[in-house]
């Protein structure tokens, strides 16, 4: 059952030099970003997949003909990229060589790594990607980015909600309902959630279900680490915020 969570009263404040590190600029139509141990990976529609290197700003073109990308994740084993046209992709970040996970898995959007596992959502489900390929949960949802935390997924669904999800069950409950237009989710190490409403303005959301807005910033996805340390796409230009809490 959904259960509405009324919003706090709004303290956005915008994005100030104290908190906010540009990396990059010109990075051109970006849709998607990750990022593992000192680089960014940023996807576009165009098939594209660009690395950045958060210390310096310079920018590389690591694939192309990838189809429509959208969430971008990595780890230890390499970059994974969503396309919308239901692929899943494993990328090497010293070649750009790209291989197939999975295929015909509907229209793709977020993406995330956990437990040497990809979890990938669209449209109404939620797949897990191993050595095979399953569903973890259907709702009733429009699916845009998920991540993990703790043995369940956070989904952001376009309608309202984010959804918390038990991978070991695939029970679903709303955490969080009646937001506008939900597009990216992350979780911090003390289980303190933040999401992009309508791809614009950060909300956080307490362990007590309490929501508020903190930073309008006109973002188009962000990516969050556990100590509150998050990449941010806005427009053409990648920023690092720290301090989320």
């Amino acid at each position: 059952m959904m259960v509405p969570v009324a919003p706090a009263a709004a303290s956005s404040a915008q994005c100030s030099p104290s908190v906010c590190r540009e990396i990059a600029s010109g990075l051109g139509e970006a849709v998607g970003i990750g990022q593992f141990e000192g680089t960014a990976f940023v996807t576009y529609q165009t098939g594209r997949l660009r690395a950045v290197d958060l210390a310096t700003g310079a920018q590389r073109p690591l694939a192309s003909g990838l189809g429509n990308l959208r969430g971008v994740a990595a780890d230890s084993t390499g970059v994974y990229v969503a396309d919308y046209n239901g692929r899943v992709q494993h990328v090497d970040p010293r070649t750009g060589a790209a291989r197939v996970l999975a295929s015909g898995l509907g229209n793709l959007q977020g993406l995330t790594r956990h437990g040497g596992l990809t979890y990938v959502v669209g449209g109404e489900t939620l797949w897990q990607i191993g050595t095979t390929v399953r569903p973890i949960a259907l709702g009733r949802w429009m699916a845009m980015d998920v991540t993990i935390r703790d043995g369940r997924a956070f989904v952001a669904h376009l309608g309202g909600s984010i959804a918390e999800v038990d991978l070991g069950t695939g029970h679903s409950r709303a955490v969080v309902s009646n937001q506008y237009e939900p597009t990216s989710v992350g979780v911090l190490d003390d289980g303190t959630l933040y999401f992009l409403a309508a791809a614009f303005d950060f909300h956080r959301v307490s362990t007590a279900g309490r929501v508020e807005e903190v930073l309008n910033f006109a973002a188009n996805d962000f990516d969050l680490e556990g100590d509150g340390t998050a990449l941010v796409l806005r427009g053409t230009r990648l920023f690092q915020l720290t301090g989320l809490s």
